[in-house]
């Protein structure tokens, strides 16, 4: 099963995937948790690039596939093993951010991420939602996305994604207590994955 966190940052997306894995492994599941941009050897290359550099919209978009392209190799290769496959971000955060959030055409960002997963998609998609305002003042690190302007375009991009994928995408209200959400969680992983 693979099982993505999206949200805009401040939203406590690395927070619930960390318990989540930490919930599954302590009921036997062979589990594994990987970050966005970044993950592989290559991917933490070229996180550290994204992270640290301003980019043209374009450039950062055909960066976070080729470290996606790595990271997918990765994720198939983990999923034959058995293994739960936890994301903190994935194809969403892409299409968020870079289309709706940085104006790249949402079309080339959905095909961009089809060519780099090889159609790989996950199972069960959380979306901590979150207003801007909010979640700028949880966050402990300044970071380019800052602006609450573009996090509202982001923001918006999630919901529509969601509003799309209705079957793949829970929406969940993350200005509730951390350990509200996590139940959440509890509960519709407990009922999909039938235990």
């Amino acid at each position: 099963m693979i099982i993505t966190f999206e949200g805009i940052d401040g939203s406590g997306k690395t927070t619930q995937a960390l318990k989540l894995k930490n919930f599954l492994e302590r009921r036997g599941f062979k589990v594994v948790l990987k970050k966005e941009p970044g993950g592989t050897e290559v991917g933490d290359l070229l996180r550290e690039i994204l992270i640290n550099r301003e980019l043209e919209p374009l450039t950062e978009l055909f960066l976070f596939e080729a470290s996606r392209v790595e990271l997918v190799r990765e994720i198939k290769k983990l999923a034959e093993e058995g293994y739960v496959v936890i994301l903190d971000r994935f194809t969403d955060s892409t299409l968020a951010y870079q289309g709706y959030g940085r104006g790249v055409k949402p079309e080339l960002v959905q095909s961009l991420n089809r060519v780099a997963t090889g159609g790989l998609e996950p199972d069960l998609t959380f979306l901590l939602d979150i207003d801007p305002e909010t979640a700028l003042k949880r966050l402990s690190r300044r970071t380019r996305f800052e602006n609450p302007e573009f996090l509202k375009k982001v923001r918006e991009g999630y919901l529509r994604i969601a509003k799309e994928n209705p079957k793949r995408v829970v929406v969940l209200d993350a200005t509730v207590p951390e350990e509200d959400v996590f139940e959440r969680i509890k509960d519709i992983i407990t009922k999909r994955m039938g235990f």
